[in-house]
């Protein structure tokens, strides 16, 4: 198990805690969690037996953590998730709820399901138990009532830990050959409708029956094809491929492309006079029985992909972690961020990347702390001084914010300081279409170079794009001069795959960029990376994939036009 999936563990372990009654100890597993959370180097911390020196982890949690790491699986989870039924569970994790209110209804009120707890509400039940009223009584049903609608989609952020874990216990039996987590997860897409897990078995009875005594599994219907359609107790909904070991190629295929992919697929195989999902052997074979070379999940989304294949075009030269030379858009303590310069420098040399923007806010951003003039040419004396000390090329920079004319926070003076700018929009998101139009266009023809940050504003599930023409955008970031970036950020996600393509279609340059606030989340790379390949860039299409010198060149705000 990762360190994310790790924590997500852990921190089931504090649920189950407090409904034992034992906050101590839940929020001693909760603050376990967030420290595995921080770490990079697990493997060797559990290699060594040194998980004990990191801050909130005891003995007996360490214990916990090197037995999750080493089989997916501990005991004392196993236990707990046998001694609470899972609508507890489910409940719990309701907005308006919690531990306390959960356990509360199901002790005194018994009911067998969720949906039967509803009824129960609904009969006026709930609000003559101490504690709670007519008004709790009708939060409850409000979130009994929504947790249906939030069974159909899900932020990746959530889904890629549940899929991890649900994988592994899944891989705890003997009769699992191998377990991989595919389908909307393996392709990065930002909104997961369900998770997809494909299993390698000669016993599907068994791995089906393991997943049945899953104490958070709620709902579990057979599908076509062997399959298992499960809903867990958190709102996940799961398809369980089930597939002999020789045909797991076929089925990893099936479970991640997109239906217009697999209908492709299914075509090809049968003008040949097969069936897809018999033909043997691994993904990449599977592919040249049907004549197309291998191609990554994150473009096998039922658009032109299987016709530019069959033409020849190969897809194996997308842009990966490996070829991105520095970490764009960080923040440190001078802002908003959590660590200081020289702790997110050496984070960064310790993941093997050339050099580092410090792209503090600018002073408009008041709430995160952001720099005035002076507090800016404070923090380039620090960056100065721990240069010396660090092995990363360290690029001054500013998270400048896009003012509601489209001008920029700074003067053109202080921009042309700096080593690279990135532009943002941080306040009045809702302004309507014209307004926010004329706004960015304002922006990307700024005399200066920069980079147009989180470009629409969106939060995974959370808040929607901007209302803005994005192709009149466009002819300003072309006319520019301008790069965007896709933030690597798991709750923003944005520049979105689908409009980065037509950017790039237009000769636009990107950045993969990690918007990070702390060591760990320079680890955002790979996400913004994901996006990148979704949206079918090259290196060539990156700009930090050049050496600093050259990065450093193209990207200076005072750099002329043309």
């Amino acid at each position: 198990m990762d360190p994310i999936a790790i924590a997500a563990s852990l921190r089931e372990i504090s649920i189950y805690l407090r409904l034992d009654g034992d906050p101590h100890r839940a929020r001693a597993y909760e603050r376990a969690a967030r420290t595995v959370e921080a770490i990079h180097d697990l493997d060797r911390r559990v290699a060594d037996g040194d998980l004990t020196d990191l801050p909130g982890i005891g003995s007996s949690i360490a214990a916990v953590i090197t037995e999750l790491h080493g089989r997916g699986a501990v005991g004392v989870l196993d236990r707990l998730r046998a001694k609470w039924p899972a609508a507890v569970v489910e409940l719990s994790q309701l907005p308006s709820v919690g531990v306390k209110k959960a356990r509360a209804l199901v002790e005194r009120l018994g009911p067998a399901n969720l949906d039967e707890l509803a009824r129960m509400a609904e009969a006026g039940r709930v609000r003559e138990l101490p504690g709670f009223g007519k008004a709790s009584e009708e939060k409850l049903l409000t979130a009994l009532r929504g947790r249906h609608q939030r069974r159909d989609r899900m932020a990746l952020a959530d889904a890629r830990p549940h899929g991890e874990r649900l994988a592994a216990y899944l891989a705890g039996d003997p009769a699992a050959e191998a377990v991989h987590v595919c389908g909307d997860v393996r392709r990065w897409l930002e909104v997961v409708e369900r998770l997809a897990i494909v299993v390698a078995t000669r016993t599907p009875a068994a791995i089906r029956e393991r997943l049945r005594r899953h104490p958070l599994v709620v709902e579990l219907t057979d599908r076509d094809e062997g399959g298992v359609l499960a809903h867990l107790a958190d709102g996940v909904p799961c398809e369980l491929h089930l597939a002999a070991p020789e045909r797991l190629g076929a089925a990893q295929l099936i479970a991640t492309g997109a239906p217009g992919h697999v209908a492709g697929l299914r075509a090809r195989a049968a003008e040949a006079g097969r069936d897809l999902a018999a033909i043997p052997g691994d993904e990449a074979a599977v592919y040249a029985a049907l004549g197309l070379p291998w191609l990554p999940p994150e473009i096998r989304d039922g658009d032109d992909e299987l016709t530019r294949a069959a033409a020849g075009e190969r897809f194996d030269d997308l842009i990966t972690v490996a070829d991105v030379r520095g970490a764009v858009h960080c923040h440190t303590t001078h802002s908003d961020g959590r660590h200081s310069i020289e702790q997110m420098a050496r984070a960064a040399a310790d993941r093997g990347l050339a050099y580092l923007t410090i792209t503090d806010h600018s002073a408009s951003a008041h709430y995160a702390g952001g720099l005035d003039p002076d507090g800016l040419r404070a923090q380039w004396a620090e960056i100065a001084e721990v240069q010396g000390r660090v092995p990363v090329r360290l690029l001054r920079g500013t998270e400048s914010d896009i003012l509601a004319d489209g001008s920029l926070d700074y003067t053109a003076a202080v921009l042309g300081e700096l080593d690279v700018v990135i532009a943002s929009v941080h306040n009045r998101h809702k302004l309507d279409e014209d307004a926010m139009t004329r706004r960015l266009v304002a922006a990307m023809r700024q005399p200066v170079f920069k980079i147009w940050g989180h470009a629409l504003g969106r939060m995974v599930l959370r808040r929607d794009p901007i209302a803005c023409r994005f192709d009149e955008v466009l002819d300003a970031v072309v006319d520019g001069p301008a790069a965007i970036e896709l933030n690597g950020d798991p709750h923003r996600l944005d520049l979105d795959p689908v409009r980065a393509r037509a950017a790039h279609a237009r000769g636009v340059k990107f950045v993969v960029a990690t918007d990070a606030h702390s060591t760990r989340e320079l680890d955002n790379l790979e996400w913004a990376v994901a996006m990148a390949r979704r949206a079918r860039l090259r290196p060539a299409d990156v700009l930090n994939t050049l050496p600093p010198d050259e990065f450093a060149r193209v990207v200076r705000p005072a750099r002329s036009r043309g």
